[in-house]
């Protein structure tokens, strides 16, 4: 069962050491009453970057020798088969529950269990790797799984009956499902929306599954990454303008406000792109440039080659939504760190955001100014000790109010009123 982090919030890890590691079920087992600490994290550095293969670490007490593959007496040893239950790739969860609620933070696979034998021996412990469903991703190919006709999920391995992959010309959207469905990943751990770009047709079966479908992102210019459920997530180019333009909650030291307790901001030139090359796969360069913006500061080329985009206007308007977001700097939001045991209002936030969200962060400045910022997150981390109760919760973000989508009524200075790329 889980147990107390504090007063306000319960933690629950869980390890489904009677499962295999792809089963549509997963039968868990709770191990909350050994958790020393944990740590996540995932998304991606900022928005030029890609998202990285989400990560968490776990350190379980390991006093009594229950986490020692080696040790027979263990309550994760198969008896009836001589073998331990302690296997690599076994699915782990780490949840949090605060009024009445509970929220995954973390799901994926464990990928090693290094113990620790610390004072020559007088203390124990086993600090558990995991990583989210893009490291299984990256290590095949789309055809390389495959589910038996007539059932749910994964197959077993040599298993003859996959479903042979077959593509189209079609939305970006379909073809994350049909990506998704020949590798056999489950339709309940997914979340798709509906793509506004459709890509060409012509993915072998051999090429790898993560580059299929990053290549289906970037042909979109959406988000595809791993959420903390586990969920196989892919955002189409204007679901930030059309789902995420409502700010989710509002940081800074003013009244009804959530407290941080630190802010990063920055103004450099890292992010700034004013020659924009794209060319799809069989067509013609698309190249555009911002003048204003070379005489500025400099030319800073991107180039983008060999994209699904199906017609050169589509690689075009690529380029333009490019250039429209990266041809200019300004300050930003780096990092923002937040104690959520200063304040239990912010259990509601540490809990449940998630990549892409929105918010607002007010920062006051010491000359009794305030620098007001809207921004969508990009990374997540948590950084938790269940032994002393320390949680640290951080943030890295991009720009909130990026130019391309105007939503009526809730417009502000400085965006444009295109309603759409």
């Amino acid at each position: 069962m889980s147990v107390a982090f504090n007063s306000d919030v319960n933690l629950t890890v869980e390890i489904a050491f009677d499962s295999d590691p792809f089963a549509t079920t997963q039968s868990f087992t709770d191990v909350s009453a050994y958790v020393r600490e944990f740590s996540i994290d995932r998304g991606r550095q900022h928005d030029l970057a890609d998202y990285q293969t989400g990560t968490a670490s776990v350190v379980l007490d390991n006093s009594d020798d229950r986490f020692n593959p080696l040790n027979t007496s263990s309550p994760y040893y198969d008896t009836a088969n001589a073998e331990t239950k302690i296997s690599p790739f076994r699915q782990i969860k780490i949840s949090g529950e605060y009024d009445a609620t509970t929220k995954v933070l973390f799901r994926g696979f464990i990928q090693s269990y290094p113990e620790s034998f610390g004072g020559q021996g007088a203390d124990s412990s086993v600090r558990i790797s995991c990583v989210d469903a893009f490291k299984i991703f990256n290590l095949n190919t789309i055809g390389a799984r495959g589910w038996k006709v007539g059932t749910a999920g994964f197959s077993n391995l040599g298993t003859s009956t996959r479903l042979g992959y077959v593509d189209e010309q079609e939305l970006s959207s379909v073809r994350i499902g049909r990506l998704l469905d020949a590798f056999g990943w489950s339709s309940s751990d997914r979340e798709i929306s509906t793509g506004d770009l459709e890509v060409q047709a012509g993915v072998q079966v051999t090429t790898n599954l993560l580059t299929a479908l990053k290549d289906v992102e970037t042909a979109e210019q959406g988000q595809f990454y791993i959420s903390a459920d586990g969920k196989a997530t892919f955002r189409d180019r204007n679901y930030k303008r059309t789902q995420q333009f409502t700010s989710q909650a509002t940081f800074g030291n003013g009244v009804g406000e959530l407290p941080f307790s630190d802010v990063i901001t920055t103004l450099d030139d890292s992010k700034i792109l004013n020659i924009i090359s794209v060319t799809r796969d069989g067509g013609t360069e698309q190249l555009i440039q911002d003048t204003d913006s070379v005489a500025k500061y400099g030319a800073r080329q991107d180039s983008l080659s060999g994209t699904l985009n199906v017609s050169d206007l589509d690689a075009k308007s690529i380029a333009d939504q490019r250039l429209a977001q990266f041809s200019n700097t300004g300050v930003r939001i780096e990092g923002l760190i937040i104690n959520p045991l200063s304040d239990t209002n912010l259990w509601n936030q540490v809990l449940i955001r998630e990549l892409g969200d929105k918010i607002t962060i007010k920062v006051p400045t010491t000359v009794s100014t305030i620098m007001d910022f809207d921004v969508h997150i990009d990374r997540i981390s948590h950084s938790v000790n269940a032994i002393n109760q320390t949680w640290t919760w951080s943030l890295r973000t991009s720009s909130g109010s990026e130019v391309g989508a105007w939503i009526l009524g809730s417009s502000r200075l400085g965006e444009s009123t295109n309603l759409s790329w």
